[in-house]
């Protein structure tokens, strides 16, 4: 009987918490956190599913109440830091001094690497998400279709919406080299001035000097990721996603409690330890991940 009364107490709780993320998921609209808040759901589901496997009804139901707590609470805060970055916009900065890649994530979702030595500023600005780069950088931009995403060079600016491509503009060279992978870009002249539109596998070259542009076809996909030492899969099972961590890092992982069944998209860089990668393939699929390799 006390058995029952606690399903029922946990029950109601998980209902609760359930009930406010579809709260928050239907009320909260600011675009920029769509992304986020999906993918947070898919995690919490993803855990979800797993635990079914793992424990008996009581217990199961009270650590699903825990992820469902913790899930409002980081979509709250998320709800909250984009009200008061809307408030108080402020510049943030990124140098990459390291010989590898570095992957960093701006506060609007947009994941960008930067090569050894590139640079970057962020922020918001009259209704404009604005990168500020010096070097070079791939940017897989977070679509937000109210505030366009605008990467800002010595040569010239890239506009996008939501898209992935790969920009070359080293300092003071008035020169830029950009690659689109998918989506469309608009290139500009630093005084405003249109000059084309890129279509994915599109690779333009542009001197602000001479003002001379061309513009060739590539395979843009496996050229980025060479040149940004990306890993990265499409609709890929967890069997393949752990094969090339094996495969990439020389290591052979044990894997536990996900689904077989289900397709991710992720990534990562060659250069990322591989217990880094291994936690996040936990969080996305729910499952467990090692290796005797791995610390």
């Amino acid at each position: 009987m006390e058995e029952r009364t606690n399903q029922n107490d946990a029950q109601k709780r998980l209902d609760a918490y359930l009930e406010a993320i579809k709260m928050l998921m239907d009320t909260e609209s600011d675009p920029r956190l769509e992304d986020r808040k999906t993918r947070m759901l898919e995690r919490l589901n993803a855990r979800i599913d797993a635990e079914e496997f793992r424990h008996h009804r009581a217990g199961r139901i009270l650590r699903i109440v825990a992820l469902a707590a913790s899930f409002v609470l980081v979509v709250a805060l998320g709800w909250w830091g984009a009200e008061s970055l809307n408030r108080q916009p402020q510049l943030q900065s990124w140098e990459n001094t390291a010989l590898d890649v570095s992957q960093i994530a701006l506060p609007d979702g947009t994941s960008v690497c930067l090569k050894s030595g590139a640079s970057l500023t962020f922020e918001e600005s009259d209704g404009c998400r604005i990168a500020a780069l010096r070097g070079d950088a791939y940017f897989d931009v977070a679509r937000d279709t109210l505030h366009p995403f605008i990467v800002r060079t010595d040569a010239l600016d890239v506009k996008v919406l939501g898209t992935a491509f790969s920009v070359s503009a080293p300092s003071g060279s008035g020169t830029a080299d950009v690659i689109l992978e998918r989506g469309s870009v608009r290139l500009m002249s630093k005084g405003g001035m249109p000059l084309l539109r890129l279509t994915p596998n599109q690779r333009a070259a542009y001197n602000a000097s001479t003002g001379d542009i061309s513009v060739e076809q590539v395979y843009a996909a496996p050229m980025i990721r060479q040149q940004y030492s990306i890993v990265n899969f499409e609709n890929a099972s967890v069997e393949e996603i752990i094969r090339a961590i094996e495969d990439n890092y020389g290591i052979k992982v044990s894997a536990s409690g996900y689904d077989s069944s289900k397709q991710y998209h992720m990534s990562f860089l060659r250069s990322d330890p591989p217990g880094d990668v291994l936690a996040v393939l936990e969080l996305l699929t729910g499952g467990h991940f090692s290796s005797n390799n791995v610390q």
